[in-house]
């Protein structure tokens, strides 16, 4: 329980992100949030405009922690096994976080471009010491972040049903995004 003198944004959105890993992305309401945090809903509009707003909010906290996760796996790599491990930690923090994944999936229908952006700094790091100029890098970017976010998406919806297939069609995955990569290095010939 919150005493009411210490809730605050950053607690509203703790709360939330505790409630989501526990009982799912879907099950998130002010009254939920409200009877988390032993407060009455209508506190909680002294710091938030709503649940869209919270959910903004929690999206934007799943992205840092996101970035934290595959920024910490690709420390002390380089190029292609930094690559590999940013992608393999993208998927990892996906599958152990799934509903607070949705939250980074909902971003874009609040109108919230900045927690892809987060991925996106992390691999403007990594491929700094790759020969692309400043086009070919926007595009490997968005590319390789499409493909993460697409696969991990259907993953997390259960389309792909076998999983020994799915590991090997994720690491096919990668492999083609390192083989354009290298294509975008030699100037897309």
């Amino acid at each position: 329980m919150t005493d009411k003198r210490n809730l605050d944004i950053a607690a509203i959105v703790a709360a939330a992100a505790e409630l989501v890993d526990e009982t799912g992305y879907d099950a998130l309401t002010l009254n939920s949030l409200a009877t988390r945090l032993g407060v009455k809903p209508p506190s909680l509009y002294n710091h938030v405009k709503g649940i869209d707003d919270v959910r903004r909010r929690l999206a934007d906290v799943v992205a840092s922690r996101m970035s934290a996760a595959i920024q910490c796996a690709a420390v002390g790599r380089s190029g292609e096994d930094a690559l590999r491990d940013l992608a393999q930690a993208y998927r990892r923090f996906a599958t152990v976080h799934r509903e607070l994944y949705r939250a980074f999936l909902a971003a874009p229908s609040f109108g919230d471009e900045a927690s892809f952006d987060v991925v996106a700094a992390t691999l403007k790091k990594i491929l700094s010491a790759c020969r692309l100029n400043a086009t070919a890098e926007d595009n490997f970017i968005r590319i390789l972040h499409s493909g993460l976010y697409g696969f991990v998406a259907l993953e997390s919806t259960g389309v792909f049903t076998s999983g020994e297939t799915t590991d090997a069609s994720f690491d096919v995955l990668v492999a083609s995004h390192l083989a354009v990569l290298h294509w975008l290095e030699d100037g897309g010939k």
